[in-house]
Formats: C-alpha cells, sequence, structure tokens
C-alpha cells in the first residue's frame, strides 16, 4: 500500500471539506452596511415636500448583538444650495434607529431634536444637475440599536425649519436649465416667479431654483410640469418689485436640459460591541 498517497488523499479531502457548506454553521460579521436611497417621482415625492419616506429592505437585515450605527457618508443630487441659515444642514430622522440627541436652540429645536444633522455643503451654481457630497469626515456616530430584525426605513428629511431641502416650493418639482440669448439685466432672487411660452402656448409659470445675479445667461428653475417639450419663447417677469431683469429675455432652445427629480443616498455601517 502506498501510506505516502493515501496520506495526500486524506490532505486533499479534508482541504475540500473546508469549502463546502455545512448547513447549519456561518461566520458572523461584526460589520453591516446599510443604504438608504431615495428618488422622487411624479406620484411619491418625499422630498420635494418633505414628507414622511418608507422603503422596505431589499432583504431584511438581522442585527443579532448590541450594536452601535455610524453615517458613512452621504450624497444627493440637485438638493437646494446653502443660501440661507435655515439650509445650513439637512435634518434626517429614521424611525428604525434609536436616535437620542438632545438640543439647544433659539429657533429649529422642534425640528432637530432626536434627529441626525447632516451639513449641507452644497454651495456651488455649478453643481446643479451633479452629484454633492455633503460629509467628508467619515464614521460619525449616530446611535446604538438593540438586537432585532429590520425590515424597512421610514422617515423625513427636512431643512433646519422643517421645510423641504430639495424645492422652494414643497411640492413635487423637476429642476431645469436653461441658456438666455442675452444676460439678465438685474439681479434675480430664488423663488422668483415667471411665465415662459412652450410649445407656442403662453403664460406656462416657473419659478427660479438659484438666485440669478446680473448679466447671467444661465438660469435654473422648477416647474410642475411633468415634460417641457416644443421651442421656447420669451420670457415675462410675473413679480414687477422682484425678478424685473428676466423681463423680455430669449431662451436659448439648444441649450434646455430636461428636468430631473431630486435625489438623496446616505450609507450606514453598523458595528456589533464586543
Amino acid at each position: 500500500m502506498d501510506f505516502g498517497q493515501l496520506r495526500l488523499d486524506k490532505q486533499e479531502s479534508a482541504r475540500n471539506m473546508m469549502y463546502q457548506n455545512s448547513g447549519y454553521q456561518f461566520e458572523r460579521r461584526d460589520k453591516k452596511t446599510l443604504i438608504l436611497d431615495i428618488v422622487d417621482t411624479e406620484s411619491v415625492s418625499p422630498l420635494s415636500t418633505a414628507t414622511e419616506f418608507s422603503i422596505n429592505l431589499f432583504e431584511p437585515l438581522t442585527v443579532d448583538k448590541l450594536s452601535d450605527v455610524y453615517i458613512d457618508s452621504v450624497s444627493t443630487y440637485n438638493s437646494l444650495l446653502c443660501d440661507n441659515s435655515n439650509r445650513t444642514a439637512f435634518s434626517l430622522s429614521i424611525n428604525e434607529f434609536n436616535v437620542n440627541s438632545n438640543v439647544a436652540s433659539t429657533s429649529s429645536g422642534q425640528q432637530i431634536f432626536n434627529k441626525i444633522l447632516i451639513p449641507n455643503e452644497n454651495n456651488d451654481i455649478n453643481d446643479v444637475h451633479s452629484v454633492v457630497i455633503h460629509k467628508g469626515k467619515k464614521m460619525n456616530y449616530v446611535c446604538s440599536i438593540n438586537p432585532g430584525k429590520i425590515t424597512k426605513l421610514s422617515g423625513k428629511i427636512t431643512d433646519l425649519e422643517g421645510n423641504s431641502m430639495f424645492s422652494t416650493t414643497n411640492k413635487t418639482t423637476k429642476l431645469y436649465s436653461l441658456s438666455l440669448t442675452s444676460g439678465v439685466t438685474s439681479d434675480v432672487a430664488v423663488g422668483t416667479k415667471f411665465d415662459m411660452t412652450v410649445g407656442g402656448v403662453a403664460g406656462k409659470s416657473f419659478e427660479t431654483a438659484v438666485h440669478i445675479t446680473e448679466n447671467s445667461t444661465k438660469i435654473y428653475f422648477i416647474s410642475d410640469d411633468a415634460t417641457i417639450t416644443g421651442d421656447l419663447g420669451t420670457i415675462t417677469s410675473t413679480i414687477v418689485a422682484v425678478g424685473t431683469g428676466l423681463n423680455g429675455l430669449t431662451p436659448d432652445d439648444s441649450t434646455k436640459r430636461s428636468g430631473d427629480y431630486p435625489r438623496f443616498t446616505a450609507e450606514f455601517i453598523i458595528e456589533a460591541r464586543q
């Protein structure tokens, strides 16, 4: 008998068994990743309307021991600029997380008590229609959670006053961009309403989404319309005292950018306590 060959066969068999699923043993992971991804649609728009979202997990998440939750990254698409004090941060609530953050505030206590605050780093108009990362630091502590099973994530995303961080009207909106054949004649404030001829139909109403400085040849605006199709005609301001710099200007049809709904994505790390 070739005892050397027999020994090699046994070693090979043992190695094969190491990679087979025994059916009842598994290695527990100390860290798990949980991703929250919210996109507005025409019918469901928790971002634009600052209302509660509720999303089922693709697979239930089982937490088998006391664990700590950290927020690892946050990115948005077409969120509002940080152009006033109420938009300096996102206020995020997640009902499935036991967030226990106290607050001392002269104005926004109710909106940030037991909430997750995320600095709003969207401060460049050129970032419209592009992703903005709102958290440079990694692994910020959020809360601790007890063992259990999570099947959905629900909550709300607002500014520090409870309004939308994605719409100035708190209504379902798409964000459009458009160049003008000549620059605006004066500064135009965010939220300025104006009319524009679309596809030969006059009086279509829109609203500026960001502040437009004098001589700028590009505007960003929102609309409740699902689509804006057809040639664009003259813009006429509907507010005499504010935003007259848009009056009588002509759009450049070749630069028309179709509207996009906003999006919010956050990545959490759940780490079991040792």
